[in-house]
């Protein structure tokens, strides 16, 4: 393995060595149902023209599409410029594009971030409620297997299949999505609701990381926002963002003491919480979130604005397109 290639991490704010980031190609969203609510309106409302067919982004919606490739590239271009080696997927094949489209058809591999988890150096493959997006493991899995067999210590985990169930995104799972799960050393904060992560997916978790000397602390959420990440996020020792409203408990006992900068919900939908640490003292934040850059600021932490606006068009921000594979203890 050469010096720029390594596999594991073990806190959101380590020292980001290598991720791996997005990409719009291919990207086909589902036909309409409700279960589609973490889409905009604008998005909604396109897919209910569209009929029972998946809609071709790049065909319905050009520029948004070019806008949005532009958008991945640069988040890929500032990783690269602080030294981050970048991996990005391939392209589906079409046997891939084809994967569960009975149960929900269309394609995305936007955000990488959600269908996998990185975890010490544990790769875990786990379950998106919204069938379409499950075939996305396969092109990360071709990015990642070279790591982990050139690496003894490592562990490749795929959790088990969901039970089918219709619609797609019901039933008994078992459900972890990435974008749950947070990491603070030997502590996993997964957040749960009835739109993605449920309690059996936790269990999951539980059950396989425990005994490797993690705690998983559950943390239930009223289900408005999609994912734990779009609520909170620890940006340095002792510090983490919050959106307080969305969690249907107290922060776990670990962080029940850290200096928390406490969100609005306007702040908390404009995806502040949804930026990647670059290390303890720079934060990437979607540009227009003035007064937390501020806060972030008088506590240490730089703050580096990045134009995501298309990206997030889609549902998911700065960390969903970034699954980092390798940071710092």
């Amino acid at each position: 393995m050469s010096p720029s290639e390594g596999f594991g991490a073990y806190t959101d704010y380590g020292r980001l060595k290598s991720a791996i980031v997005g990409s719009a190609e291919g990207l086909s969203l589902p036909p309409f149902n409700p279960t589609l609510h973490h889409y905009n309106e604008e998005v909604q409302a396109a897919l209910k023209a569209n009929g029972d067919k998946p809609l071709d982004i790049s065909t319905a919606m050009p520029a948004r599409w070019e806008k949005t490739v532009e958008q991945l590239d640069s988040l890929a271009a500032l990783y690269e410029a602080n030294g981050i080696r970048v991996y990005r997927p391939r392209p589906y094949s079409e046997e891939e594009r084809q994967y569960l489209a009975e149960a929900q058809p269309g394609a995305s591999l936007l955000y990488p971030a959600d269908p996998v988890y990185t975890v010490g150096k544990h790769y875990l493959e786990v379950n998106i409620r919204r069938a379409y997006r499950r075939k996305e493991v396969f092109p990360l899995r071709e990015i990642v297997a070279p790591l982990l067999s050139n690496d003894a210590e490592t562990h490749h985990v795929i959790m088990p299949a969901v039970r089918p169930f219709a619609p797609s995104s019901g039933g008994p799972g078992p459900y972890l999505e990435g974008g749950d799960i947070i990491c603070f050393k030997n502590h996993l904060f997964v957040g749960e609701s009835d739109i993605a992560t449920n309690r059996a997916g936790t269990e999951w978790l539980s059950d396989y990381i425990t005994p490797f000397g993690y705690q998983v602390h559950p943390m239930p959420m009223h289900g408005s926002i999609l994912h734990l990440l779009g609520t909170m996020v620890l940006v340095a020792d002792g510090v983490l963002l919050l959106y307080r409203d969305e969690l249907n408990c107290d922060l776990p006992a670990p962080l029940a003491d850290w200096d928390v900068i406490d969100l609005t919900e306007d702040e908390a939908r404009a995806y502040a919480t949804v930026g990647v640490s670059l290390d303890d003292k720079r934060y990437v934040i979607p540009a227009g979130l003035g007064r937390v850059c501020d806060e972030l600021a008088k506590r240490g932490v730089e703050p580096i604005e990045i134009e995501y606006d298309h990206v997030s068009f889609w549902g998911g921000c700065v960390s969903c397109s970034t699954h980092g594979i390798w940071r710092d203890p």
